[in-house]
């Protein structure tokens, strides 16, 4: 792409920030002669994102805490991108009440995303990883420490990645992995373990679009008195009425407002 005016800049952030033609706007996101200043603000795995067939999403309990947040943000990154998204709960042998894991999983089951409990010390999950990760090209993302590395190790022994431990000043993540990694599982089984991130953030979707991202609002957004309800402050609102009564779990509601504050925040 040749020399871009600053009017042309302006005209293509406000593109992206508008509402309308998401498909046209993931266009700008994924052209190769995207401007530099457009390029720095889009993550890796956005870059990458049409050539995988599914997003794995790591994440610990402990060593580092569960940040549910984190997880609904590349979920609403598979939702945009139209990835097969498979979230691992990882770390399960750190749980001090074993319960937690299917009580964080029964977050997102019921929305019909598959989930696996992990741990690369128990092996447990080890075998149904393995098995959803051949024959596909996969990426694996999540916080820096949450163990995508561990993983690959016990799902393929002979690829022997280094790894790191946790600081234990921090409970944050040494980052181990400060590149992107390709490994190849055999012949048709490609796995792209990708740096460790702190927060993922979307310069081409409008807050007025969160909404959509988020399949549990879908079958009471129809029943809302507004038929742009954002689900926040509109009174008659068929999605907080939901939410009220405990059919929208309250921690997925808390990122959507997240998710819409930052969006309103992007510049």
């Amino acid at each position: 792409m040749g020399r871009i005016t600053k009017k042309q800049k302006q005209r293509i952030r406000y593109y992206l920030k508008a509402k309308p033609a998401l498909d046209q706007k993931k266009e700008i996101i994924h052209a190769g002669d995207v401007p530099k200043y457009i390029a720095r603000h889009i993550p890796v795995i956005r870059r990458i994102a049409q050539n995988i067939d599914q997003l794995v999403i790591v994440a610990s309990f402990v060593e580092p805490p569960l940040k549910t947040g984190l997880i609904d943000r590349f979920l609403v990154l598979a939702e945009l991108e139209q990835l097969e998204p498979i979230i691992c709960l990882n770390k399960t042998d750190l749980l001090e009440r074993p319960e937690e894991a299917e009580e964080v999983a029964s977050i997102y089951r019921p929305l019909g995303y598959r989930v696996l409990l992990t741990s690369a010390v128990s092996g447990q999950g080890i075998g149904e990883l393995r098995q959803l990760l051949m024959g596909r090209i996969s990426a694996l993302a999540g916080h820096s420490g949450v163990g995508k590395s561990s993983l690959l190790n016990a799902v393929a022994p002979d690829l022997d990645i280094e790894v790191n431990e946790v600081s234990a000043a921090t409970k944050k993540g040494r980052h181990t992995t400060s590149k992107v990694r390709v490994y190849n599982l055999d012949d048709q089984s490609k796995v792209i373990d990708l740096p460790g991130i702190k927060l993922l953030n979307f310069i081409d979707i409008h807050y007025d679009e969160a909404r959509l991202f988020y399949r549990e609002f879908e079958q009471y957004a129809p029943f809302c008195k507004y038929r742009d309800c954002q689900h926040i402050t509109e009174d008659h609102c068929a999605v907080k009425e939901a939410l009220e009564e405990g059919k929208i779990h309250p921690l997925r509601y808390e990122s959507y407002l997240n998710l819409v504050e930052s969006l309103k925040n992007i510049t």
